[in-house]
């Protein structure tokens, strides 16, 4: 039985694997998560270049300046 995890990735990770998605149809990304101060896994659901910020399902919110200082980001992974 495979079991989820999370594996703590970069803002740029995460934008760079943004942009090979939108370029190459061939190319899955992940699915991003960002860990609230309570521990709490949410997914991120929209992004903005422009306003330098995402939002999750619950929205919640994170700027990129925070994130490049301490990165919150996280991919799901199923592991055996």
């Amino acid at each position: 039985m495979k079991k989820a995890t999370y594996k703590n990735i970069t803002l740029k990770e995460m934008l760079e694997d943004l942009v090979k998605w939108q370029l190459n149809e061939e190319y899955k990304y992940g699915t991003f998560y960002y860990q609230d101060g309570y521990g709490n896994f949410e997914e991120i659901t929209q992004i903005d270049l422009l306003d330098s910020r995402f939002r999750t399902e619950n929205g919640d919110f994170s700027e990129y300046e925070w994130e490049l200082k301490e990165s919150n980001i996280y991919v799901r992974e199923e592991v055996e």
